[in-house]
C-alpha cells in the first residue's frame, strides 16, 4: 500500500486532461494545486545481485555463513530501499508531492507520475579494498503518466548507471566518504530526480501548496 494517506483528498474534485505532442506524446494542463509524484520500490531480479565474495564467511569456525541467497536478497532490498527513499525525498526537497510504494502498480485515481524500475545489476564490487572499488548499481526507469479517463501511459524510460552518474553533492546524498552500492544508489536516486523533476516542470505538474 502507498506509504501516506490523504492521496484521494483531490480525485472527486479532477477534471480530466489531454494528451497531446510534448513529452515522448504527453502534454498536460495545469490542474489541482497539486500534482502527485509516486515511485515504487524498484524491481530486483533473481541473479541481479553479485556478491562480494570476500563476505559471508563466519567468524565461528567450523560454522557457515550467511546464506548466499539469503545476503544477494538482503542487499537487494537495501539497495532497493535507498534508491527509492532518494528519489522521493528529493522530489520533496524541489517542493513536489512525492511518495514512495511497496505496489509496483499504483492506482492513485488523480493526476499522478509514475516512477518504477527494475535493477539490471548491483555489484558490491570490493569491500575490503579501501574505496571499496568496482562496486555498480545499474537500473532501467520507467516514467508513467496517470491521468484521470485516459489510464496509465508511457512517458520516459532510461537506463541509469552509478558509474556514470553525476556525483551526488545535495544533504543527505553521497558524500566523498560514503563508497560502494549505498553511495552507488543514491548517486543513481538523486540522478533519476532530476530527470523526474525535469519531465514534471516541462508537463506543468504543479509543486505541493506551502
Amino acid at each position: 500500500m502507498v506509504r501516506w494517506l490523504g492521496i484521494w483528498r483531490l480525485i472527486a474534485a479532477l477534471p480530466l486532461f489531454a494528451l497531446a505532442a510534448c513529452v515522448d506524446g504527453l502534454t498536460v494542463v495545469p490542474g489541482p494545486v497539486s500534482d502527485f509524484i509516486v515511485v515504487s520500490d524498484f524491481t530486483v531480479p533473481e541473479g541481479a545481485v553479485r556478491l562480494d565474495p570476500s563476505f559471508g564467511f563466519s567468524l565461528y569456525r567450523g560454522e557457515p555463513g550467511v546464506p548466499t541467497q539469503q545476503r544477494a536478497a538482503s542487499i537487494g532490498r537495501a539497495v532497493g530501499f535507498l534508491v527509492t527513499d532518494t528519489i522521493a525525498d528529493r522530489l520533496r526537497a524541489l517542493g513536489y508531492d512525492a511518495q514512495s510504494t511497496t505496489n509496483p502498480s499504483p492506482q492513485t485515481g488523480s493526476r499522478a507520475l509514475l516512477i518504477s524500475g527494475t535493477f539490471r545489476e548491483i555489484d558490491e564490487g570490493e569491500r575490503r579494498h579501501p574505496t571499496e572499488m568496482g562496486s555498480a548499481v545499474i537500473a532501467d526507469v520507467q516514467i508513467k503518466a496517470e491521468i484521470p479517463g485516459l489510464g496509465v501511459r508511457p512517458v520516459q524510460s532510461f537506463t541509469i548507471d552509478s558509474r556514470t552518474a553525476p556525483q551526488a553533492t545535495v544533504t543527505g546524498a553521497a558524500t566523498r566518504r560514503e563508497t560502494g552500492v549505498d553511495a552507488d544508489a543514491t548517486r543513481i536516486g538523486v540522478e533519476i530526480a532530476r530527470v523526474v523533476a525535469d519531465v514534471a516542470k516541462r508537463n506543468n505538474w504543479m509543486p505541493a501548496a506551502k
